[in-house]
């Protein structure tokens, strides 16, 4: 048997124990090296006076409750001290990697507003206090957690808008993007200042809140047997100016001084949801808060994007690139920037080169998660002078290496709505200096986009040349960017692939009535018409041409059943407003 050692040997011995020991337990304390990126830490408070109580408490209630709390979006509650010491270790590793709470931007680079992110001092503090045993303290002197009205942040909403059913999510599937219309009810026009949101079921990944003034989703919902209609490209759009979205965490969107939105009567909210399965059914019924206000807005805003549609990621590739630019054609001042893409994107920078060779950072996050994507609002605004180039840099990772990546083994990943396809996007909310400004930087804009999908369906076409919807989605490129000719050929093409198709006879009929060629204009809407009994675009189109030809009583007679066919679109209302001052031009009594 060995030796025991003796009580000097044994002294050292646990000597050394001793500061292994405690070496383990204080190694998440370390601070790294101090960076302009990561500020030092406080040094340690003195041993045993962290506490739940004083301490811990406040920092869980601002940082954590958001989620982790009854009937919210965290899978479990850390309100009070016995919730949050029985996932102390954890709360402490989280932390240390920053892994919670969600916050993916780098710190350091630009200041925004509602940041998540834990500071180093309070990570030191959290860590401080797990490794001293998580003392509760004074139970008397802990905060009362926050109280949320109803699950509003913000209060009660002056409406709230609930589906009037809830919609049934299979257990098993792919990710769905499904789309549901919420009449508001209202009869007088209404300034929205905020937007508040609750998805009303865990498999919510996140939500865009839409607008439709035509009815076409309207007319979409109620051709679906169930409650909402799918489709990842719906016939709404965000209110003008503003990108209006919730993810789990994030706080509501609020406008913005003299930046409220106008929200008309017979305007539908479209909530467009991207629903994840969990293996088990769930009935999604989401809440939608609208807060309003008197004061009508005082400045306009204009959502700006940088977006590719050309992605093509091999098999295998760990820094596949994407790249876009976007020179602004007058002065901006940026409020807010929302970056998108799926489960391979790993890497993002955007940044502004201003006429002077000046670089402005605008984001940077160096570990890409798509379950925690946001849009983050400014501290303090940025202007950017005409001439500034606004770019983006984002960087894929295909490879086996990607512990995010969903394809095992890795396989060619392209641009698409799934989240196994992939996307690049870099939106900015920016304000001009005035109407004129904002026009110019519009036009820009469409401009441009318009060349990537034009771009896109040309990329498409060539794999896939017997694609109808492709071919009329270039035609419809082709012809806002003034090729009428082009455009023309491709819903000729589609034509010869489906002649039945609607959509490729409607707009086919709108090229040739811009052309002047009634008659021709009149063959294709009739048909398109056919076709689909209920298309009140198809009878619109033969409004606008019986018009043109003078043809006063017909033109009436096919707004009439346009109306019908969709109460809610407003171009019968314009055309019939026209049709009123032609009757009057050529001496004839108003419709009765």
């Amino acid at each position: 048997m060995p030796r025991p050692p003796s009580s000097r040997h044994a002294l050292v011995l646990l000597l050394l124990l001793a500061v292994a020991f405690g070496l383990l337990v204080f190694r998440g304390r370390t601070p790294p090296p101090p960076t302009p990126d990561r500020p030092a830490a406080s040094p340690p408070r003195p041993r045993g006076t962290v506490t739940f109580s004083q301490d811990i408490a406040p920092l869980i209630h601002r940082h954590c409750a958001e989620c982790h709390r009854p009937d919210a979006p965290g899978p479990f509650s850390l309100l009070i001290y016995s919730e949050v010491h029985k996932r102390a270790r954890q709360i402490a590793e989280v932390t240390r990697r920053r892994a919670m709470p969600p916050w993916l931007p780098e710190p350091g680079h630009i200041q925004f507003a509602d940041q998540r992110a834990l500071g180093p001092e309070e990570i030191g503090l959290l860590e401080q206090w797990v490794a001293e045993g998580a003392i509760e303290g004074n139970p008397a002197a802990t905060p009362k957690p926050p109280i949320w009205g109803g699950g509003w942040r913000l209060g009660d909403p002056d409406l709230v808008l609930r589906l009037p059913a809830p919609y049934r999510l299979a257990p098993d599937g792919p990710d769905l993007y499904r789309n549901f219309v919420v009449p508001t009810g209202l009869t007088n026009a209404q300034f929205v200042r905020a937007v508040a949101f609750q998805p009303g079921g865990r498999g919510v990944h996140h939500v865009r809140i839409l607008l439709d003034d035509s009815g076409q989703c309207r007319q979409l919902d109620g051709a679906d047997s169930a409650p909402g209609f799918g489709g990842w490209m719906p016939p709404a759009r965000f209110p003008p100016g503003h990108f209006v979205t919730w993810t789990p965490g994030k706080s509501p969107t609020i406008a913005g001084d003299g930046l409220a939105w106008r929200l008309d009567p017979g305007t539908d909210v479209v909530l467009q949801l991207h629903l994840q399965r969990s293996g088990k059914e769930e009935l999604i019924q989401p809440l939608l808060g609208l807060y309003f206000t008197n004061t009508p807005p005082t400045r306009a805003a204009l959502a700006l994007g940088l977006a590719s549609r050309l992605i093509d990621i091999p098999a295998g590739t760990s820094a596949y690139a994407v790249r876009r630019e976007f020179q602004l054609p007058v002065a901006v001042e940026i409020l807010r920037v929302m970056p998108h893409a799926h489960y391979l994107a790993k890497r993002m920078e955007a940044f502004a080169l201003l006429p002077d060779g000046t670089r402005r950072e605008l984001l940077r996050i160096n570990d890409w998660d798509f379950n925690w994507q946001d849009e983050y609002r400014l501290a303090t605004p940025i202007t950017l002078p005409a001439g500034t180039f606004v770019r983006m840099e984002f960087l894929y990772d295909n490879s086996a290496a990607n512990p995010r990546n969903p394809n095992h083994p890795p396989k060619t990943v392209r641009y698409g709505p799934q989240s196994t396809d992939e996307m690049a996007e870099f939106w900015l909310q920016v304000v001009p200096a005035d109407g004129t400004a904002l026009n110019r930087l519009a036009a820009a804009q469409r401009a441009q986009d318009t060349r990537e999908t034009v771009a896109y369906f040309e990329q498409k076409l060539a794999t896939h040349p017997l694609d109808v919807n492709a071919r009329v989605e270039l035609g419809k490129a082709l012809g806002a960017l003034g090729r009428t000719v082009d455009a023309k050929q491709q819903f000729a093409l589609a034509l010869q692939t489906q002649p039945d198709s609607p959509e490729a006879r409607y707009f086919l009929g709108l090229a040739l009535l811009n052309e002047r060629d009634f008659s021709g204009a009149k063959t294709h809407f009739e048909a398109a018409l056919k076709a689909r009994p209920t298309y009140a675009r198809a009878e619109h189109g033969l409004a606008l041409t019986a018009l043109e030809a003078g043809q006063f009583g017909a033109a009436e007679q096919h707004l009439r059943n346009a109306e019908r066919l969709n109460p809610h679109d407003p171009l019968p209302k314009l055309t019939r407003e026209r049709l009123a001052r032609e009757r009057a031009r050529a001496g004839k009594p108003p419709v009765p």
